[in-house]
């Protein structure tokens, strides 16, 4: 779903600044998982948004972590413009961008998403 489509220029670019605005944090093989898209593209806008200061970056053991950054002169209005993007996608796909399971499962266990 690409709503932000006269505004963005990739729909891979709009999947990352909502899955960025949603969570807060996230990495390329994590947002490209989430979506069931290609790292590839992904990656290309992380690098991108990161270039022009949209977004930034730290590394964590091995794994580069992104978070929209707050010192972007835009933040605000970016912020209020992907929350009415991301109220018009599906419900489902919001709720499952809230729900943010980082603790470990035990083997074997089945995935089950708690609120």
């Amino acid at each position: 779903m690409f709503v932000l489509k006269g505004i963005l220029r990739a729909e891979s670019q709009e999947k990352v600044l909502i899955y960025l605005s949603l969570r807060e944090t996230g990495y390329a093989k994590s947002i490209a998982e989430f979506y069931g898209a290609p790292i590839t593209p992904i990656q290309k806008q992380l690098v991108r948004l990161e270039e022009e200061g949209v977004i930034i970056s730290r590394t964590i053991g091995k794994v580069r972590q992104y978070e929209l950054n707050p010192r972007y002169p835009f933040i605000q209005p970016l912020k209020a413009l992907l929350k009415m993007a991301a109220a018009i996608y599906p419900a489902q796909v919001s709720v499952d961008l809230m729900i943010h399971r980082t603790r470990p499962r035990k083997n074997g266990k089945p995935l089950e998403k708690v609120r």
